[in-house]
């Protein structure tokens, strides 16, 4: 069954359909929350993955989530930024009150970046910042940031050009500076 099919009986809420999709892509959105959660703390436990794994799944099919999505091509791409959402959601909630809550921005690799993101505020903004763009940039930096996928890989999964993705990720992180910035300026 092809992926434009499947999301269209899912979004009817066809259980078939749902079966074979959580089958299709489960690995996919248990790795990026798995990721995301060895980036924010290394003191978590199986069932918190476990946790954040069903809540994607509730958000997908209960939360009519899917509905977001505006080109199944990107599919693997925005399951992966969903559940990397839902991941730090999540751990904010579970780690609301408490002080000493790290996150760890070596992800962002530029060194301007990494600078500018030195605590929760900051995240917070980032992350604020990230929701506003547009649903490929989103995607984009979303892989090559969050999980750390190099330019082929994203080019490969997003079916663009790497010079595509390589002018769409400069540009990006630049708008993301650039927002930052004004934010911190207000």
């Amino acid at each position: 069954m092809n992926e434009i099919k499947l999301v269209n009986l899912c979004l009817r809420k066809d259980k078939k359909a749902w079966k074979i999709f959580l089958k299709k892509y489960g690995k996919i959105i248990y790795w990026a929350i798995r990721k995301r959660i060895k980036k924010i703390t290394s003191d978590y436990q199986q069932n918190e993955i476990e946790d954040i794994f069903q809540e994607v799944f509730l958000a997908l099919f209960e939360g009519n989530k899917l509905n977001q999505l505006k080109d199944v091509k990107f599919l693997p791409g925005w399951l992966a930024m969903i559940s990397s959402n839902k991941t730090i959601d999540y751990m904010r909630k579970k780690f609301n009150n408490r002080e000493d809550l790290t996150i760890d921005f070596t992800t962002f690799r530029d060194d301007s970046f990494k600078e500018s993101l030195l605590n929760r505020d900051d995240f917070a903004l980032v992350n604020t910042i990230i929701e506003n763009l547009s649903d490929k940039e989103k995607i984009i930096i979303s892989l090559n940031i969050l999980e750390e996928k190099t330019h082929q890989e994203i080019a490969e999964i997003t079916s663009l050009s790497i010079n595509t993705i390589s002018t769409i990720i400069v540009r990006t992180k630049e708008k993301i500076k650039n927002n930052l910035k004004k934010m911190k300026e207000k």
